[in-house]
């Protein structure tokens, strides 16, 4: 999961205004303009109709809070896996038991690993390091959208453990190949840092490219240039110091990621 800005409510060009709209499928190239075209929970590439999510769920369940059908502040992107029945669907969705992209740096509280006994396969996981209550909101977070689901079905649906893990194996090589070049004095430093943000920018899951490459400040400027990748919170990130990913609520004594 990436944390997100995705910006106040688009103006409309012919009012100056708001823009209003009575579908919340018309948000649509809205969010792929201000975020990309990628699921904001997992962070996967969605290279074909991105379902617009209601982050609290127009049909919660009983009991639960009713979001707003068509508001701007309660939309993102999702894909199915994400977003389906099995997974989020209407259940309840609060930042108080939850990590989400719009309110936390969630690269603090979310690792991708392999899989401990499939090796072709990645799974999110909580970070280390995490105390009882972060841990506990990380987990709740992974179960909502069964992030470590493998599914390995013969009319497969879920693909994002096998994504993560080519994206991972993506990551490595680049890194490898990074490391290599640096010594030569051909190398241009920029240029491949360039490179290596466009090919994040198709992988995705974008906490694997922000953990290995953030000893690398030249690469982390690309990796969070909105021109390349839009609408990672750029707060999450202390420039001063080469990038390092930084609590977005730091007033939060308790659980200020």
């Amino acid at each position: 999961m990436r944390p997100l800005d995705k910006g106040l409510c688009p103006i409309d060009p012919k009012t100056g205004n708001d823009k209003v709209v009575t579908d919340y499928r018309s948000w649509r190239m809205d969010l792929i303009n201000r975020i990309g075209a990628y699921c904001a929970y997992c962070n996967m590439p969605i290279n074909h109709t991105p379902q617009v999510e209601h982050v609290v769920p127009k049909n919660p369940r009983i009991g639960q809070p009713v979001g707003n059908w068509i508001a701007w502040d309660n939309m993102l992107l999702a894909c199915v896996a994400c977003n389906g029945s099995g997974a989020k669907g209407n259940k309840p969705y609060n930042p108080t038991d939850y990590y989400t992209p719009e309110n936390h740096n969630t690269l603090l509280a979310f690792s991708i690993e392999i899989h401990p006994s499939e090796p072709d396969a990645s799974i999110v996981v909580p970070c280390s390091g995490l105390n009882v209550v972060q841990r506990v909101k990380a987990q709740n977070t992974i179960d909502l959208f069964k992030w470590q689901n493998i599914d390995r079905r013969d009319n497969v649906v879920d693909l994002r453990w096998k994504k993560r893990r080519e994206a991972m194996n993506a990551v490595e090589s680049n890194f490898d190949l990074f490391r290599q070049a640096k010594g030569s004095v051909t190398f241009d430093a920029s240029k491949a840092a360039i490179a290596i943000a466009q090919m994040a920018k198709g992988f995705g899951f974008f906490n694997l490219w922000f953990n290995v490459f953030s000893g690398e400040p030249q690469v982390m400027e690309k990796l969070l240039d909105l021109n390349i990748i839009p609408g990672t919170a750029q707060l999450c990130f202390d420039r001063q110091n080469g990038f390092r990913s930084m609590h977005r609520n730091s007033n939060n004594l308790a659980d200020p990621i």
